[in-house]
């Protein structure tokens, strides 16, 4: 995390920096479990490990941690099947 002191910038240059650590934190990604990630997207556990299995969500091993997590730009990438009525 970035600081900013206020005594000697302008007001645009206080501004620029406020937008430039904001991208910055923007573009982390977040960290989900198995649960949130289903949640999330709005899908089943089937579904969910059809893209595990096709390579589309890869799990993410932390330290510290015993189960998986997944990359939410990765969970939003997960289509959504629909049963197809008669």
């Amino acid at each position: 995390m970035e600081t900013i002191l206020l005594h000697g910038i302008s007001p645009d240059e206080f501004y620029e920096k406020i937008r430039a650590i904001i991208k910055e934190e923007m573009k982390q990604e977040q960290l989900l479990t198995r649960e949130g990630a289903l949640k999330m997207a709005g899908i089943s556990n089937a579904t969910f490990l059809r893209a595990i299995n096709e390579g589309v969500v890869k799990p993410q091993l932390v330290k510290g941690r015993k189960r998986a997590m997944y990359l939410e730009s990765e969970v939003l990438k997960i289509e959504k099947y629909k049963k197809k009525g008669n």
